[in-house]
């Protein structure tokens, strides 16, 4: 997938949870149970998925922890979470 796509789905995923946090509440009434909840957890799945194609192998790295942080932040794109994750993933030195 080419770094453009994943920049612009992760733009789009971004602009989605900013207003479902934003305009949730007032939607609420004229949708099912848990519709909203369900949709932003779908989206932090898709986010979740691009951090991992921006992060390569490193992502099974990461602790599960930072990766879900970082898939759930509303302001951060993936690129600046992948980077901030790989940061976090320290290789253990060697002492031959």
């Amino acid at each position: 997938m080419a770094e453009n796509a994943v920049q612009e789905l992760d733009r789009a995923a971004l602009a989605l949870l900013q207003a479902l946090a934003a305009h949730g509440d007032a939607l609420k009434p004229y949708l099912e149970a848990n519709h909203l909840e369900a949709l932003s957890n779908e989206v932090v799945a898709l986010r979740r998925a691009l951090l991992g194609l921006e992060m390569g192998a490193l992502y099974w790295d990461a602790p599960t922890d930072v990766v879900e942080d970082l898939a759930k932040s509303m302001t951060m794109p993936v690129s600046e979470a992948a980077a901030k994750a790989t940061a976090r993933i320290t290789p253990k030195p060697r002492g031959d």
